[in-house]
C-alpha cells in the first residue's frame, strides 16, 4: 500500500495509533510504527496530521506550546542591566543552530565595548522546517526551544533602555514577514523601536518639528537558516542575514547601527573588525560611503563637519555625493510663487552664478578624496532650466545663454554641473544616466528620483530590483532587503518639507566584506566609542 496523496486515513491507521499512544508511546514514534506496519512513506504532514488526530480526540495533551516552556517564562520576564550604556540585540529562532562563530564575535564584542547582549525569542511553527522534523519528539516532551548558547540572553520582554528608544521583545513577528516592521508606525507613541526579525530593516517615519527621529529597525538573526521548502520560506531563506543592531546611549540622545556579518560571522562596525572570537582595530577602513543629499549651499553644516570627520577616520576609497547643489536660483518649483522670488531677489540667492562658485569652491580643499556624482534631479535643474524656459525673461541671462551654447555645442553629454566639475577637477567623476557604478557588489549610480520606466522611484521598487543598491533622494534613512537609502546633509527644514517630516542626516558606509550600514548623525554626533 501506498501513501494516499489525499492524506486520507483509515479508521484502522488510526486505531494502530490510537492504541499505542494509550499504552504510553508518544505520537511522533506510534505514527512512524504505523507507516511502517502498512507500507506508508511517512513525512512531517501525515505526522502533523495524527498529532492533530489525537488531539482533538482527546488521547493526548501532551503537546507543550513552546510559550508555555519554563524557558520562555523567564524571557518574558527578562529585565535589562540599567547600569549599562550599550546594547547589542539580535533574533534567535526556536528549535534551530545558533551560528557559533557568529555568536562568539558577537560577545568578544560586547566585552570590549562593555555592552549587554539581548536576543530576541523568536518562534516559527512549521513541522515542515528544515530541522523540525528532528525536534518534534522532543517538542512533545518539551525539552527543546532555543539553543543553549543563547539562553542567557533570551528576551520576550519589552524595555525601555532609553527615553526615546524602546525594545520589542515581546512582539512575534513570522520570520518569513516580507515587511516586517508593517503596522509598526504607532505602536511606541514618539519612542523608536526595535523588532527581533532575521530580515535587516529601517525606516525613519514623520514627526512633528522639534520632536526627536523616530526610527523603527529590525535586528538580523544569530541562528542559521531555517525554513520550509516552500515558496515563502524560500523566499525567508534568501533574505536570511545574520546581523545585530548596536545602541549606544548618550544622555538625552543614543545612537544606533545595523551591523551585518558574513557568512563566517565575522563583522566590521566603524573602527573594529571581529574575526574568530577577537576584536580587532579596522586597518582596511572602508570601501565606500555614500554621503546624503549635499544641496549645496543649503547644507547642514555641522552634519557636513561630522561627514567630513568620518571621511578622515575610515578613509573611504570611494565617496559618493548626491544633489551636490540645490540650483535654488533656477529652481522650476518655485516659479508660481512670486513672494518667494521676491524673497530671492532681496537677499541675493536668486544668483546662480553665487551657488556655482560655492560649490566649486567646497571641493577645493578635498581633493584627496574619489568623489563620484551620480546622475540627481537637483543636478539637473540647470538643463532643465536651458530646455524649458525663455532666457528673455530670466534672471540669470548670461549664464542661460552661456550654458545654453555649451549644451548646443554637445560639450556636456552629461548636464551642465558634470561639465562644471570635471573640468575644475578632472579627478571627479560625474555619471551620466544610465552610467553604471558597482563598489563590492553594490550598485552606487541610482540617485532614486526615477523608477522603473521612468515612473517615480520608491523604495518597493529598488527592494525588488534584482541587484544591490544604495540611493539617496528621500532625505530619509530606511532599508528593505537590499535596498539602502541614506538620509541628508541638508538643513531638515528646507521651507518645502512643513508640517511632519522623516528627514534625518545620515550616510551609509560598505564595509570590506561588502556589507553596509547607516550611520546617523544626531547632535553632531554618531558614536561614543572614540
Amino acid at each position: 500500500m501506498e501513501y494516499n496523496k489525499k492524506k486520507v486515513y483509515t479508521e484502522e491507521h488510526v486505531a494502530f495509533v490510537r492504541d499505542l499512544v494509550e499504552k504510553g508511546s508518544e505520537v511522533t514514534p506510534a505514527t512512524r510504527l504505523m507507516c511502517e506496519k502498512f507500507n506508508l512513506t511517512f513525512d512531517d504532514t501525515i505526522g502533523r496530521s495524527f498529532r492533530n488526530k489525537m488531539q482533538k480526540s482527546g488521547v493526548t495533551n501532551n503537546v507543550v506550546t513552546i510559550e508555555d516552556t519554563d524557558v520562555f517564562k523567564e524571557a518574558q520576564n527578562k529585565q535589562h542591566d540599567t547600569s549599562k550604556q550599550r546594547f547589542l540585540i539580535s533574533w534567535a529562532q526556536s528549535e534551530t543552530a545558533v551560528h557559533k562563530g557568529f555568536l562568539k564575535n558577537m560577545e568578544a564584542y560586547a566585552e570590549h565595548i562593555d555592552a549587554e547582549i539581548l536576543i530576541c525569542a523568536g518562534r516559527y511553527r512549521s513541522p515542515t522546517s528544515l530541522s523540525a522534523s528532528k525536534s518534534l519528539e522532543a517538542k512533545e516532551k518539551n525539552t527543546n526551544t532555543w539553543d543553549k548558547s543563547v539562553l542567557p540572553y533570551l528576551d520576550a520582554n519589552r524595555h525601555n533602555i532609553h527615553k526615546h528608544l524602546v525594545v520589542l521583545s515581546d512582539v512575534k513577528i513570522q520570520p518569513t514577514a516580507s515587511n516586517p516592521l508593517s503596522s509598526l508606525n504607532g505602536l511606541t507613541k514618539a519612542e523608536s523601536c526595535i523588532v527581533g526579525s532575521p530580515r535587516v530593516h529601517l525606516k525613519s517615519l514623520p514627526v512633528l518639528d522639534g520632536y526627536p527621529n523616530k526610527l523603527l529597525l529590525t535586528t538580523g538573526a544569530v541562528t542559521v537558516e531555517n525554513y520550509t521548502d516552500s515558496k515563502i520560506g524560500k523566499l525567508g531563506c534568501f533574505h536570511h542575514q545574520l546581523g545585530f543592531i548596536i545602541v549606544e546611549l548618550d544622555g538625552d540622545d543614543f545612537h544606533i547601527r545595523q551591523v551585518v556579518a558574513d557568512t563566517k560571522g565575522d563583522f566590521y562596525d566603524l573602527i573594529y573588525r571581529l574575526k574568530d572570537g577577537v576584536c580587532l582595530n579596522n586597518e582596511k577602513g572602508i570601501e565606500a560611503i555614500v554621503l546624503g543629499d549635499l544641496h549645496l549651499p543649503e547644507e547642514n553644516k555641522e552634519a557636513v563637519i561630522v561627514s567630513l570627520q568620518m571621511l578622515q577616520k575610515f578613509k573611504p576609497r570611494h565617496v559618493i555625493i548626491h544633489d551636490i547643489i540645490d540650483n535654488g536660483a533656477i529652481s522650476h518649483h518655485e516659479k508660481r510663487n512670486p513672494f518667494q522670488l521676491l524673497r530671492r531677489e532681496n537677499d541675493g540667492s536668486n544668483s546662480l552664478q553665487k551657488e556655482l562658485d560655492y560649490m566649486i569652491d567646497w571641493f577645493r580643499d578635498k581633493t584627496e578624496y574619489n568623489f563620484i556624482i551620480p546622475n540627481a534631479n537637483h543636478n539637473d535643474f540647470i538643463d532643465r532650466w536651458l530646455q524649458n524656459e525663455d532666457w528673455r525673461k530670466e534672471n540669470n541671462k548670461s549664464l542661460y545663454l552661456e550654458f545654453a551654447n555649451i549644451t548646443a555645442k554637445g560639450l556636456a553629454p552629461k548636464g551642465i554641473i558634470a561639465y562644471l566639475l570635471e573640468k575644475e577637477y578632472p579627478n571627479i567623476k560625474c555619471l551620466s544616466v544610465d552610467e553604471s557604478y558597482k563598489v563590492l557588489d553594490f550598485e552606487l549610480s541610482v540617485h532614486g528620483n526615477t523608477g522603473a520606466s521612468g515612473s517615480r522611484g520608491s523604495a518597493i521598487q529598488f527592494k525588488n530590483l534584482n541587484v544591490r543598491l544604495i540611493t539617496a533622494h528621500t532625505h530619509s534613512s530606511s532599508r528593505m532587503d537590499n535596498h539602502l537609502c541614506a538620509g541628508t546633509l541638508t538643513k531638515l527644514r528646507m521651507g518645502y518639507n512643513i508640517g511632519m517630516s522623516s528627514w534625518i542626516a545620515s550616510n551609509v558606509v560598505i564595509y570590506p566584506d561588502g556589507k553596509a550600514s547607516h550611520i546617523h548623525i544626531v547632535n553632531n554626533k554618531y558614536t561614543t566609542l572614540f
